[in-house]
């Protein structure tokens, strides 16, 4: 049977404690502000980073070529025959160009997996290639049903902010769409498309009114399911995680794993303070 390491960047959003549980290993992006840079979710804590926030608009990246490739290197020296890296969409970020770069130089022995997707529903993706890898798939089986499950976008993400202006500052939502929205108050509800694309699914006007139609989507989305992931996370708004759980009570208590995080300084670079969101992964 051969042995499989998985890894995933930290634009996944996987919790820390889950990389031991799983036996994932990280692949951490950049974060860049004037003075210093820092490996996501390695040299930063979430709250540190929201303090420096507040200062100043920092920058992400990728890792090196050298990076990605002294990760891989690891796993197959711990005794991986295979490895599969799995990346946030490559729409919105070159982690996953680079990887199959680095992929070409190993035979066909790395395969590289575009979740297109974002945060903790990208990073679901790592609990289902464990889960299989644990059930005794090799990396070509695990790519094939995770691509199964892609195509009939399984798992999604839906988060709402209160402020678009990282968004916008970022590049990731139109400048001239993005103000018209400050101006009216109105606060999309994101997530990914079939292709990896940031597009609203709704446009409502308030924060509190945002929130309760999420709510409301995913209650929709999860009534008839039986078996799946989910998570809810925040960017620094604790208030709106708590509300968001109570409402989905019942959600939380069926799933079968839960997953409730503050989301990753690479994230939040381009959300800023306040967001919160849920993702699923249907089983």
């Amino acid at each position: 049977m051969s042995k499989v390491g998985i890894i995933i960047d930290t634009a996944c959003d996987l919790p820390k404690e889950a990389y031991e549980e799983l036996n994932v290993a990280m692949l951490p992006l950049w974060v860049h502000f004037s003075d210093k840079s820092y490996r996501d979710q390695v040299d930063i804590e979430k709250d540190e980073f929201y303090r420096l926030l507040d200062k100043e608009f920092p920058k992400t990246s990728t890792p090196s070529p050298m990076e990605i490739k002294e990760i891989v290197d690891n796993e197959f020296a711990s005794g991986a025959d295979e490895v599969i890296i799995i990346t946030l969409s490559s729409r919105l970020s070159g982690a996953n160009n680079l990887a199959n770069l680095v992929a070409m130089d190993y035979d066909g022995k790395v395969k590289v997996f575009d979740t297109k997707n974002i945060a903790i529903g990208s990073g679901f993706y790592a609990y289902r290639a464990a889960e299989l890898r644990n059930q005794g798939h090799n990396a070509d089986e695990i790519i094939k049903i995770m691509e199964d499950d892609r195509a009939k976008m399984k798992s999604r993400t839906y988060f709402v902010i209160p402020e678009l202006t990282n968004l916008i500052n970022g590049g990731r939502i139109g400048k001239v769409r993005g103000v018209i929205g400050q101006l009216l108050h109105i606060k999309p509800i994101i997530t990914c498309d079939a292709d990896g694309v940031y597009y609203d699914v709704d446009k409502v006007r308030g924060f509190a009114k945002a929130q309760r139609r999420l709510v409301d989507k995913i209650k929709d989305e999860l009534k008839d399911t039986k078996d799946y992931y989910l998570s809810i996370c925040h960017g620094a708004n604790p208030e709106a995680l708590e509300f968001v759980k109570d409402a989905l009570k019942d959600e939380v208590a069926r799933a079968k794993i839960y997953v409730e995080e503050q989301i990753a300084p690479t994230l939040a670079v381009h959300t800023g303070r306040g967001l919160v969101g849920v993702a699923y992964y249907k089983l």
